[in-house]
């Protein structure tokens, strides 16, 4: 009975952990972020006052979020740390129609960290809407209804006013 139990676990181990393509994010090609018009910043709250938070609002005022790469299609690691002290990044996808993706961070503060998912405005749209269901981790989800792929964004933003240079990886599993 025993040889059983490690025989059907074996194999669930090995799904679980995946087949997943590490990517450096510093290598990856830029593009055009998402609206930052309806993105609130999740640092904002009674302490929000002084130089560092003025100058976070200031580098907030883009009109997109910025940096913002492209990620490959597929399931991957992506190695990425907190680029600048707007404490925000973007990661563009191409989902197939029927499509979905689940993106979660890992580092050492996750706590640190708020996962969106949005549309090229900003907005939130049909198959994203369980993002707004708490989950206690950084981590969001895409279910593509439509049967076009469509491009979504993935913005990965903190919640502290200094996190410039906290690292992090996000796992992206593609099905």
């Amino acid at each position: 009975m025993r040889r059983s139990f490690m025989l059907l676990t074996i194999p669930l181990l090995a799904a679980a952990t995946g087949d997943f393509k590490e990517v450096d994010a510093s290598k990856l090609p830029s593009v055009p972020g998402p609206s930052t018009t309806r993105m609130a910043d999740p640092a904002r709250d009674l302490a929000f006052t002084g130089l560092d938070a003025k100058i976070r609002t200031q580098s907030r005022h883009t009109g997109s979020v910025l940096p913002a790469v492209a990620l490959p299609p597929g399931s991957l690691r992506v190695k990425d740390k907190v680029a600048d002290v707007s404490g925000w990044k973007a990661y563009r996808m191409d989902v197939p129609a029927g499509g979905s993706v689940h993106m979660r961070l890992r580092g050492l503060h996750e706590g640190w960290f708020v996962l969106r998912t949005v549309n090229k405005w900003g907005d939130m749209e049909a198959g994203m809407l369980q993002n707004k269901i708490k989950t206690g981790n950084p981590e969001a989800r895409y279910k593509n209804p439509t049967q076009e792929t469509k491009t979504i964004f993935f913005v990965v933003d903190t919640t502290e006013l200094n996190s410039v240079g906290e690292e992090y990886t996000l796992e992206v599993t593609v099905s």
